[in-house]
Order: C-alpha cells, then sequence, then structure tokens
C-alpha cells in the first residue's frame, strides 16, 4: 500500500485536528502541574528507589528477573522511571513530561483502534470512521479520569501500559486482512501486549479482549476458508496471560489473603458500579472514594450487576452476530474486572481514576456509537454537552496536585468523615506536634470504631512525646500504647472485605512501632519499657 493511500485510510485533515485539539487541550491543562512536587507513592518507586538509581546500564537485564521496587514486578515501568532518573535526576517535571509524551502516543492509539474496530463493526458506515474515531480519542483525551494517571508520577504504570494497549487492540483489530488472518498483525499484537504487561499487571483483561476479537473475526470467515488452527491465536493470547498471571501474582507484596463472604460479592459489584459512575459522572474526580461509606452503596451494587449482565449480553451478541455495541459492552466489562478485587490487594481506595484508563475506550466507543444514530445537530449537542464538564474538570483537577494536602483537603470537603482523608491529616499533624489539632481531626471520623483507634493513637502520641518527657514518667505512655496495642492486635473485622480498612489498619500498627521506638530511646533504662518492647516485638508489631 503506497503511503499516500494508507494515510487516507488512517483519516483526513479534518477529523485528525480535532484528535490534535482535544489532547492538545488536555495536554495545556496538565502543564500546570510540571513543576509540582513528588507525591505519595513516588517517594517507593522513585526518589528513594536507592536500588533503582543504583542499576547500572549493564546489569538492566535485571529488571527482567527480579522486582526493582518495594510492591510489584514491572519491568518496562521501573525501566522507564530508571530512564528518567539517569538522565534526568529527580527531576518532577521530566517525569510528567515523559507521562504526557506517552499519553499523546496513547491517544494516538485510542485513534487507530476506534477507526480499525469501526471500519470492521459497521462496514456499511465506513465513511463515519474517521469521525468516530476522532471524538472518541477527543473524549478520551479530555477525560478527567486520566489526570491522575499523567500528572502524577506513580501513574507511570497506566500510561505506559494503557499506550501499549490500545496499539495491541489496534493491531488486533487489523489482524483480519480479507478472509485471511496476518500473522504479521498477530504476532506484532501478542509482542506488543506482552509490553504492556510488563508495564502493568492488570493490562491481562486486555488478553480476552483481543481473543473475543479475534475469534469473532475468525466466525466471520466463509466456512470453505476458516481454518482450525486460527483459533490458536485467541488460544495463545489467552494461554500468555494465563502463564504470567501467577509470575505478577507471586511477586506482589500488596496481596491479602481472599475472603468469601457474601460482602467479597458486594465490594466487586459496588467496584463496577463506581466505574461507571466515575466514567460518565458530572461530578469532580478525587484521589480516594469511600465504597462501603457511600449512602449510594446499594444503587453501586445494583449498577455492577446491570455492568455484568451487560457484559454477558455483549459477548452473548458478538457470538452470534457483528455488533460494535456488544464488543464495547464485553470490553468495558472485560477490562474493569481485574479492579473488583476478587484478588484482594491492599489499597487506599478501592477504586481510584487510573483504574479508568483503557476501560473508559470502550465506554466511549459505546457513548459515540449511540450518539451516530441522531441525526447531526442534535448528536452534536448531546457530546458538547458530555464534553464541557469533562473538559472543565481536567483544566481544574491537575492544581490538586501541587501537594498531598491539597489533594487531602479537597477530599474532606466531597466526603466529610470518611476515614482516608482524615487520618492522612492526623499522621501530618501529628508529625508537626499540632497534638491538640489532630485529636479534634480524629473525633470528626464517621465510623466509631475507625475513629476510637485514632483518638487513641493521637493519645499515645502526645503521652510519648509531650507527657513522658515533660515529666520524666513514661508510665502513662507505656498504659497508652497498650492500650491501643489491644485495639490493633487483630485487624478490624471489617477489613476483611474493605482492604483501605485494612490499610489503615496496617498504618497504625506501623505508627505504633514508631511511638515505641521512640519511647526506648527516651527512656533506654526504664525496665518497664524495655519488657513492652520486648513484648510488643514477640507480638509481630
Amino acid at each position: 500500500m503506497k503511503h499516500s493511500a494508507y494515510f487516507a485510510r488512517f483519516g483526513q485533515p479534518a477529523p485528525l485536528a480535532l484528535v490534535l485539539i482535544g489532547v492538545a487541550a488536555a495536554i495545556s491543562a496538565y502543564l500546570q502541574a510540571l513543576n509540582f512536587p513528588f507525591l505519595s507513592d513516588d517517594s517507593f518507586y522513585i526518589t528513594s528507589n536507592a536500588r533503582l538509581a543504583g542499576l547500572h546500564l549493564s546489569e538492566i537485564w535485571r529488571l527482567l528477573i527480579e522486582p526493582y521496587n518495594p510492591y510489584e514486578f514491572l519491568p518496562l515501568r521501573d525501566f522507564s522511571y530508571w530512564l528518567d532518573i539517569t538522565i534526568f535526576g529527580l527531576t518532577p517535571a521530566a517525569f510528567r513530561i515523559h507521562n504526557m509524551l506517552l499519553y499523546f502516543v496513547a491517544c494516538i492509539g485510542v485513534y487507530g483502534a476506534t477507526i480499525s474496530i469501526w471500519r470492521y463493526f459497521c462496514p456499511d458506515r465506513h465513511a463515519d470512521a474517521p469521525w468516530v474515531a476522532a471524538t472518541v480519542t477527543a473524549l478520551f483525551a479530555l477525560h478527567p479520569a486520566h489526570v491522575e494517571a499523567v500528572v502524577w508520577a506513580s501513574g507511570r504504570k497506566d500510561v505506559l501500559s494503557g499506550m501499549f494497549a490500545m496499539l495491541a487492540i489496534w493491531l488486533a483489530a487489523n489482524t483480519k486482512q480479507g478472509q485471511v488472518f496476518s500473522p504479521r498483525f498477530a504476532v506484532a499484537s501478542v509482542l506488543v501486549l506482552l509490553a504492556a504487561l510488563f508495564s502493568k499487571a492488570t493490562t491481562l483483561a486486555v488478553a480476552p479482549v483481543i481473543a473475543l476479537l479475534w475469534l469473532v473475526m475468525w466466525r466471520e470467515i466463509p466456512a470453505f476458508g476458516r481454518r482450525p488452527v486460527t483459533l490458536l491465536w485467541p488460544l495463545g493470547v489467552m494461554l500468555m496471560a494465563a502463564f504470567l498471571a501467577p509470575v505478577f501474582t507471586a511477586n506482589s507484596t500488596v496481596k491479602l489473603l481472599p475472603y468469601w463472604g457474601i460482602e467479597a460479592v458486594t465490594r466487586a459489584l459496588a467496584v463496577l458500579g463506581w466505574m461507571v459512575r466515575l466514567a460518565i459522572t458530572p461530578a469532580s474526580h478525587h484521589y480516594a472514594y469511600p465504597v462501603f461509606e457511600d449512602a449510594w452503596l446499594p444503587a453501586m451494587v445494583a449498577t455492577g450487576v446491570a455492568v455484568l449482565l451487560a457484559g454477558v449480553a455483549g459477548v452473548v451478541i458478538l457470538l452470534r452476530k457483528r455488533s460494535l455495541e456488544g464488543f464495547a459492552l464485553a470490553a468495558f466489562t472485560l477490562l474493569c474486572l481485574p479492579y473488583t478485587q476478587f484478588a484482594p490487594y491492599i489499597t487506599h481506595s478501592l477504586v481510584t481514576d487510573r483504574f479508568l484508563f483503557l476501560a473508559i475506550w470502550p465506554f466511549l466507543l459505546l457513548i459515540v456509537a449511540l450518539a451516530w444514530r441522531l441525526s447531526r445537530i442534535p448528536r452534536l449537542m448531546l457530546l458538547i454537552v458530555i464534553a464541557l464538564p469533562w473538559s472543565a474538570q481536567t483544566i481544574e483537577r491537575p492544581g490538586d496536585w501541587r501537594s498531598h494536602e491539597t489533594l487531602m483537603e479537597k477530599d474532606l470537603q466531597a466526603y466529610p468523615g470518611y476515614f482516608f482523608p482524615v487520618f492522612q491529616n492526623i499522621e501530618r499533624q501529628l508529625s508537626t506536634g499540632q497534638y491538640q489539632v489532630a485529636r479534634e481531626t480524629a473525633e470528626g471520623i464517621t465510623d466509631k470504631e475507625v475513629r476510637n483507634i485514632a483518638v487513641k493513637l493521637v493519645e499515645g502520641a502526645y503521652a510519648v512525646a509531650v507527657d513522658a518527657v515533660q515529666t520524666g514518667d513514661p508510665r502513662n505512655a507505656l498504659a497508652r500504647l497498650q492500650e491501643l496495642g489491644g485495639l490493633l492486635k487483630q485487624p478490624l473485622l471489617q477489613s476483611q472485605w474493605n482492604t483501605p480498612l485494612f490499610s489503615f489498619w496496617l498504618s497504625n500498627r506501623n505508627l505504633l512501632s514508631l511511638e515505641w521506638e521512640t519511647l526506648a530511646r527516651n527512656f533506654p533504662n526504664d525496665v518497664s519499657v524495655r519488657q513492652g518492647l520486648k513484648v510488643r516485638q514477640e507480638a509481630g508489631f
């Protein structure tokens, strides 16, 4: 195919201009965060990761055989960090510019995948493909759920894996050439998907999306030309995902024991409901969301049930006939499933914006496909009504990342009394000696059991740092720490299914350990303190 013919097939100048305008507008909004400091997990992955920073070029291959961060085995993501550290040092702007460049390429992948998927599923509307793809891509670029992934350096794994995943889907959508499968495109799709998996493990969900697409394509081939050996491609991509899944699991330090109570089902369905809520709602986006603590929990569970049913319906429709809507429903459900916590992991929030990085694409594909059934003016008005609040949030949201305090302040305004942002403030206040303020903050937590632990932590910290030092008597501090230790001896009952609550319990145990160590340093010769420290260590915290 000549280059001019290829570009004509890829898209005309006007739709491509819409893509560039949407992507440029989003990246322009992200630029306001260019010089904001590193935040939160950035310290584990980047600023305090001496092991990665000390890796020599001749040892780069080691990234493929062992983790170079405290939490997970992601060799390509860590390699991208190593490049930034090696070339630019610990300069936040360099990491964010890198994220933005990856986001730009991811958006090009969205355009290419959309135009190819539309042309396959809607051959009778072939001419609409460039404008449909441009609309989906512009909405994708402007969606506020992507702010967290692009602006936060620790969101690199979502942007990098998302870029590779969209390119893999694009290649997969072009695998059927006429009435035959192209091994060249199939191999390229699998290799690019492998790169996505080495950037973020949850990209495993892309494997069944590609396998389903290839299965539909295989069924479309006339019986006389349909070769059973072609089924090895969808089978192979699923086997690759199945083989790598235990590799990623074995190298994860944030996994938890599974819990099979009814709450685990509620959790999974609520997460699916929240994914839809965050995808379409005009409400402001945040850093953490109170899934179990939310008053809308029953509605989110019901929405999750609807998502599952829609996903199953999409698969059934696809196996019966070629359907863009069926593909979008199935793909959205599949891309959301890794975040439902059926394999539970420690996290600060059951749902975060970054989880939508890939799933938002089939969601937007469905919205635009339905909008395209309208005449031009109503369609345009509908899409503008959808795009404007998203664009406003994308312009506003990067400013929240100027500091951890700003993030927490925004979350507190949205969810007063939710333990996560409240406890983050308590930690900061304790580190600066604001004990009375920390006590008042702790008393603002809505959950009674969590509030009691937070208050006891503040009292213990005050007794160690102030009371024991001023009086020279550690007995009150000992009593406070032992009381808190009793509360933290076992995880809270709800933390079996509410993993952010488990994270809260774990953080409190770590802080209790620090208080014990401080007390032991201040009273090294006190027998009671030494005995209390010994008991704590024997108890495992």
